[in-house]
């Protein structure tokens, strides 16, 4: 087996980083409601959320699949997606959350940049996948804002 086959998943959606819309966002030349910030990861809420809270981690290094990033980059992904899932529950109310993290277009992954969701849900949405939401922008900046306050409290 050619392994050098699996080390590229195909997408329409691959751009160079400088059109990436997570590496403007890196860059501040994006908008975004940030939640999260270190030297190698990012998290912002998701602008077409499925829940309140829905979060978007992601390295702050372009690539565009997990394959792209080695364990230990891997492993600092995780860990700052669990402490944003902690903030994010924390914020919302939520009963609990999920963790996506698709790669390649047949995934779903419709931004070609590595990223988990985190995703709160409520138990009135047990076993339910919803469709996206929409919500203002000071609701956004009201998420986002309790968001880094749970971050800060968890610090």
């Amino acid at each position: 087996m050619n392994s050098d086959r699996h080390r590229r998943i195909p997408s329409s959606f691959s751009v160079p980083p400088g059109e990436c819309i997570f590496c403007k966002i890196v860059a501040g030349a994006a908008q975004s409601y940030r939640v999260y910030e270190d030297r190698q990861y990012i998290a912002f809420l998701d602008k077409a959320p499925f829940a309140r809270g829905h979060t978007l981690v992601c390295p702050k290094k372009h690539g565009e699949t997990i394959w792209d990033m080695n364990e230990m980059e891997i492993a600092g992904l995780f860990r700052v997606a669990s402490r944003v899932s902690k903030a994010a529950v924390g914020a919302v109310g939520a009963d609990g959350f999920r963790f996506v993290q698709n790669n390649g277009e047949a995934a779903n992954q419709v931004v070609a940049h590595v990223h988990v969701h985190v995703i709160p849900v409520m138990m009135e949405d047990k076993g339910k996948y919803s469709g996206r939401k929409s919500f203002s922008e000071e609701e956004m900046e009201a998420t986002s804002r309790m968001i880094r306050d749970e971050m800060g409290r968890l610090a």
